[in-house]
């Protein structure tokens, strides 16, 4: 809701301007009038506008005087000067208290209606800029140890974030590490050999056992947790200057491992990765306890394994572009086509650099790109062999794998924007459906929003896409040629017609329609023949 004031000691001005003006265009709800500037203030105190147009010559407390007053207890209210009087000392003083606008009398109607939209879409744009921060941080607060896990499992698993963004991020989320710290990691993987628990009883073993290894850590590191994508426990321990050569990481890790048996009655294996730089040595480091639970480990199970420098993993022979976020599939599945395009270079440009010549590798994109788009193709509805995804087909050379996958990118792309492009058709059928329906109500951008199940802006994004006109101005072209229409027809009294295109004041159609069309209403109807 956004209300206004209008204040003036000519009791006629105020009259004829609450009158005469269609102030819901601007998103104005509720008009208050006012003939002195103490009189605005008792109106103020009752109900707080958002905008106070004020004339500046009043006797008692002049213009100038009020919006001091106003800015003092409403410093958000926006103020609007009107004056007689073309005086530079007024502009100055009306700057200097924070006047949004300064108009000299008389002002028309539509720039005034035209200033109070601009203050009113500042005080929504400012309200929807503090309401957006509030939910942010709110969201940010309820989601944190989700947030946190997130960034933990991106840096993991070799995703490069930008180092102000990285900061950022890692100030906002609380994460007692900084970049360049010296940090080790502790990979566990809880083991329940007795099958104690059930599936679905395992994600709170895994809160418990979170649990107990944040407080046994806590007395000497500081850290940062997540469950990794296959179900370990991750924790990243930032070490601190004083303890880079011995920390006593190994006890705590037999002590976690004891009290776990005690209390959940599981058995836990630890690997325990040597220091390395933040976020530098993350995923090699984590590769390598991978790597240790899967090459030492295996199917055993109660082991704790403190990796050495000597402990290097095995060299990766895997084209690692397909793997590391954001990875292909998902962004077929976002249709974000650009980034999909882009991580195609990507791939081609990594065999090219590492693999040039190597069928295998070849071989190893065109399965994981087949599968990609297969996997596409049928969320979507279609058949594998409607896109031959279905065939075996042998590739000879890079720049027929690379044709082939680009080719179906932008094949799948286009049939994507035909179905996008239908939708915003449908939807502007059913936009000119609902207003040559409701023409005669207040309709308003909510209500079409509303009646299609799309946000304001986007249904104004897409019907000026689709048609190159606003919805405004098609509404009152609109509302204008039926006006046209039943003024011919001399049943319809002029107050009749006005009130069936949606306009509760007549005089505000009289003043539209002679905006449009050069005479009034009564004027056009007496010089048209019947």
């Amino acid at each position: 809701m956004m209300k206004l004031l209008i204040v003036d000691d000519e009791e006629h001005l105020v009259e004829s301007m609450t009158a005469s003006i269609s102030w819901e265009q601007a998103g104005i709800t509720s008009v208050f009038s006012a003939y002195s500037g103490k009189q605005a203030l008792d109106v103020m105190d009752k109900n707080a506008a958002d905008i106070v147009v004020t004339d500046v010559r009043m006797p008692g407390m002049n213009g100038i005087e009020l919006i001091k007053a106003i800015k003092c207890k409403w410093p958000q209210t926006e103020c609007i000067l009107l004056t007689g009087h073309a005086e530079f000392e007024y502009v100055q003083q009306g700057l200097k208290h924070k006047a949004s606008h300064y108009f000299l009398k008389p002002v028309k109607d539509e720039e005034l209606l035209a200033a109070v939209k601009e203050a009113a879409d500042t005080l929504l744009a400012e309200r929807e800029q503090l309401m957006a921060y509030v939910q942010s941080q709110a969201m940010v607060y309820r989601n944190l140890p989700i947030l946190r896990s997130n960034l933990l499992n991106n840096l993991i698993q070799g995703r490069v974030l930008q180092e102000g963004k990285l900061t950022e991020q890692l100030v906002l989320y609380d994460i007692p590490i900084g970049l360049g710290d010296t940090i080790s990691l502790i990979l566990i993987r809880i083991e329940d050999h007795h099958k104690r628990y059930g599936p679905s009883e395992m994600s709170l073993t895994g809160f418990a056992v979170t649990n107990i290894v944040e407080e046994l850590l806590s007395h000497q590191f500081k850290t940062w947790s997540c469950e990794d994508l296959y179900g370990h426990i991750l924790f990243i321990v930032n070490c601190g200057e004083e303890n880079m050569n011995d920390h006593p990481l190994e006890q705590i890790a037999d002590h976690m491992r004891q009290i776990v048996n005690q209390l959940l009655h599981l058995t836990i294996s630890v690997i325990l990765s040597p220091s390395g730089s933040f976020p530098a040595s993350m995923e090699d480091l984590y590769q390598r306890c991978v790597a240790t639970i899967r090459s030492q480990i295996g199917y055993d199970n109660d082991f704790i394994v403190r990796l050495g420098g000597d402990n290097v993993k095995p060299v990766s022979h895997v084209v690692s572009s397909l793997y590391s976020p954001p990875l292909f599939p998902h962004l077929l599945e976002a249709g974000n086509w650009e980034a999909a395009k882009e991580k195609l270079e990507e791939v081609f440009r990594e065999w090219r650099a590492k693999y040039s010549g190597s069928n295998e590798h070849l071989s190893e994109i065109n399965y994981s790109l087949k599968s990609a788009f297969s996997y596409f193709v049928h969320k979507n509805g279609g058949l594998l062999a409607d896109y031959r995804l279905h065939v075996s087909t042998e590739i000879k050379n890079v720049g027929e794998l690379e044709y082939w996958a680009t080719s179906m990118l932008d094949r799948l792309q286009n049939e994507m924007n035909t179905e996008l492009s239908a939708s915003r058709h449908s939807a502007v059928a059913q936009i000119h459906q609902f207003v040559q329906e409701h023409l005669s109500e207040d309709v308003s951008l909510q209500a079409i929003a509303d009646y299609v199940y799309m946000h304001p802006t986007h249904v104004s994004k897409v019907f000026k896409r689709e048609t190159g006109e606003n919805i405004s101005d098609y509404l009152l072209r609109l509302r204008m040629e039926k006006a046209v229409f039943l003024l011919k027809d001399s049943r319809y009294k002029i107050y009749e017609i006005a009130n069936r295109l949606g306009y509760k004041n007549p005089t505000y159609f009289i003043k539209v329609f002679k905006e449009q069309f050069g005479v009034t209403p009564q004027e056009f109807r007496e010089n048209t023949p019947h």
